[in-house]
């Protein structure tokens, strides 16, 4: 019974050593421990480094390459005025005025990402090498997924299509497609999105917004770029300036409806003049009066109408966002190219510390098992 209570003190005062911390002797020792036992492996280490730095050689010879289409552009007008001139003559109207601040800097970001301005993208024209084709089909064409077609048997049983049997032609209109069709151009629309297409703005104080394209095509991401971005451009600009241009229609339909009264006006003074030449009667000058009263009043109209409409026209060019490229993609494209010499220095340290690491963590482990195991059998002996 002493001898374990003895135990227990000593067990005790280990415990209270420890909480007070590791000495700067014992670190050492544990350093130089654990520096031999690598020592003793250091053949596993550099065989580890070895293969690590063949597999990163055969990665950087085998891999294939991606270019990216960065394109940097800045938002610049398209603010909207509460003192606007369009505001006061819209609301005298009854036309409707309003904010034109529905799509602001920020969602241009998120409409480079939208699924349907993708989808027009894919099926813009373009000029390959003297063929005009969309850019799907050029999509198609480069990943080589039809490279099997002429091998291709149709089964009779199956309902599926197979995309040898499905083409994307440039005339061929958005609402004609077939179901197929419209699954495919889904399916490659959703992969631009989640794979190729980044963008971000650069700082949120400022309007440079950055977005760009990556593919296994060098030309396809420039040319994918370039159309989304005019795609993009157009949408903006349009749903920024629509309700000005409707307006602006409006007002100019009225005048011209204006217009059209006053020259029947002056027709109907010259007919009724002409056919009272030598009149004495004095409702002869009365109707002439009249006749003229009306021409100067739409007359007056119609000058102050034609004013309005130049004033709308000057806020629909002030409202219009300009939308200004300030860097722009060229040949040749950034890509993700790893040399062979990179390949293989990243492969062989990374296979080291791998190694290294591994070894330590095996030491540590048999380490504390001998621990317990040693500790186990003084327990026992001290209690027998």
């Amino acid at each position: 019974m002493a001898n374990i209570d003895k135990n227990m003190l000593e067990l005790l005062l280990d415990e209270q050593d420890k909480e007070q911390g590791i000495s700067l002797a014992d670190l050492m020792k544990v350093v130089r421990e654990y520096w031999d036992f690598l020592w003793s492996k250091k053949w596993i280490v550099i065989a580890c480094g070895v293969l690590f730095g063949a597999l990163g050689l055969a990665y950087a010879w085998t891999k294939k390459l991606n270019y990216t289409a960065t394109y940097v552009f800045s938002i610049e007008g398209g603010g909207g005025s509460s003192n606007s001139s369009f505001g006061s003559i819209a609301g005298l109207l009854g036309l409707g005025g309003g904010s034109m601040g529905a799509f602001s800097g920020d969602n241009l970001v998120e409409l480079i990402k939208a699924k349907s301005l993708v989808e027009r993208t894919l099926l813009r024209p373009v000029d390959i090498d003297g063929e005009r084709m969309t850019l799907i089909e050029y999509k198609i064409l480069t990943d080589s997924l039809r490279s099997k077609c002429d091998e291709f048997v149709k089964d009779e049983e199956s309902n599926l299509v197979s995309l040898c049997e499905l083409s994307f032609p440039v005339d061929l209109k958005r609402d004609s497609f077939s179901r197929e069709q419209d699954s495919v151009l889904s399916m490659f629309s959703a992969g631009m999105m989640e794979n190729s297409i980044a963008v971000a703005k650069r700082d949120k104080k400022l309007s440079f917004v950055e977005f760009s394209v990556t593919s296994s095509d060098e030309r396809f991401s420039k040319l994918f770029a370039e159309n989304l971005l005019s795609e993009v451009t157009n949408f903006y600009v349009e749903s920024k300036t629509e309700l000005v241009k409707k307006n602006i229609a409006s007002f100019q339909y009225r005048a011209d409806s204006v217009r059209r009264d006053l020259d029947k006006a002056l027709f109907n003074r010259a007919a009724y003049a002409d056919g009272n030449v030598n009149a004495s009667r004095q409702v002869v000058g009365v109707q002439l009066q009249k006749a003229n009263t009306d021409i100067q009043i739409l007359g007056t109209v119609y000058a102050e109408m034609i004013k309005n409409i130049e004033v709308l026209n000057m806020d629909l060019a002030r409202e219009t966002p300009l939308i200004r490229v300030v860097d722009a993609p060229y040949y040749p494209l950034a890509n993700d190219k790893m040399g062979k010499k990179k390949g293989l220095i990243v492969g062989g340290f990374l296979g080291g510390f791998l190694s290294v690491l591994a070894l330590c963590a095996w030491k540590y482990i048999m380490d504390m098992k001998r621990k317990m195991e040693s500790e186990e059998v003084a327990v026992v002996s001290d209690s027998e």
